[in-house]
């Protein structure tokens, strides 16, 4: 589809709930799995979800909006999700903002539900495309596909009894691995010729988070910068000058990664802050 100039849903579509019904009508075009029976302004509570659907491959909740994606949708979603006992959660809106996609991989990692931020573009001629923003590590798509690609660097990582044991990674998704604790997400990252670990902080109060937690780590001991941006805390701990690209140091590259996220992991979750 050729998306030469973006024109807001609010052009096209009256109302939210216009939208959500057009949706309703066309769930394919998410690739989350397969829902045939769906119901929009659904009854949950004294609130209604703006689509629930049920198939093959479970329960389905969808919150929906124009504009930027914001924290009362998050929340709704989180809500009827959890009532609804869904199997998968979508939020859809034409943009977000870079702490919702960390807090959605946030519950990817600790929630039984498959959670999605999904984009939706429309071009001039009102035709709509939707992007993955942020989605589980292996979703229902991937699930199905037995072609899929792992990473070939991290299954010994994910493979093992360790703190970063999980799943198996994707090669589209192979640039990092992370777990969580205190409400700090700990992400081993790997790029082509450098690997490093950054820390993400979730707490409401997130610098004074991120200075009670790095008094664990002096800096006689831990090569690390603070890298902020307008609407993350984050610390970046230095690791090697190597990474992909260097092939025969992935053993050194993996164990450094490995002791070093876990020494780190394990000074923050023993914190009891």
């Amino acid at each position: 589809m050729n998306l030469q100039k973006t024109i807001s849903l609010s052009s096209i579509y009256d109302e939210e709930k216009d939208f959500s019904a057009a949706l309703a009508d066309n769930l394919e075009a998410l690739r989350v799995g397969s829902f045939e029976d769906t119901e929009t302004e659904s009854r949950v509570g004294t609130r209604r979800a703006d689509i629930v659907g049920a198939g093959v491959d479970g329960t389905l909740v969808v919150e929906n909006q124009f504009g930027k994606a914001d924290w009362d949708h998050w929340g709704r979603l989180e809500a009827y999700a959890r009532l609804k006992e869904a199997d998968v959660a979508v939020l859809v809106a034409e943009d977000f903002e870079e702490l919702m996609l960390v807090t959605c991989n946030l519950r990817n990692e600790d929630s039984n539900i498959n959670w999605y931020l999904i984009q939706v573009q429309a071009n001039s001629h009102e035709e709509l495309s939707f992007h993955h923003i942020a989605r589980p590590a292996i979703d229902i798509q991937t699930e199905k596909n037995t072609d899929i690609e792992y990473s070939e660097f991290w299954q010994p990582i994910r493979d093992g009894n360790g703190v970063f044991a999980g799943k198996p990674v994707p090669v589209r998704d192979e640039n990092w691995i992370m777990k969580t604790t205190r409400k700090v997400q700990v992400c081993l990252y790997l790029n082509n010729h450098q690997c490093y670990i950054r820390l993400f902080f979730l707490n409401p109060n997130h610098f004074e988070h991120r200075d009670k937690i790095m008094a664990f780590f002096p800096e006689s001991d831990y090569d690390y910068e603070y890298k902020d941006t307008s609407r993350l805390t984050t610390v970046i701990f230095r690791v090697l000058d190597k990474g992909k690209k260097d092939h025969d140091h992935w053993d050194e590259i993996r164990q450094k990664l490995v002791d070093m996220g876990t020494d780190i992991y394990n000074r923050i979750n023993e914190s009891d802050l």
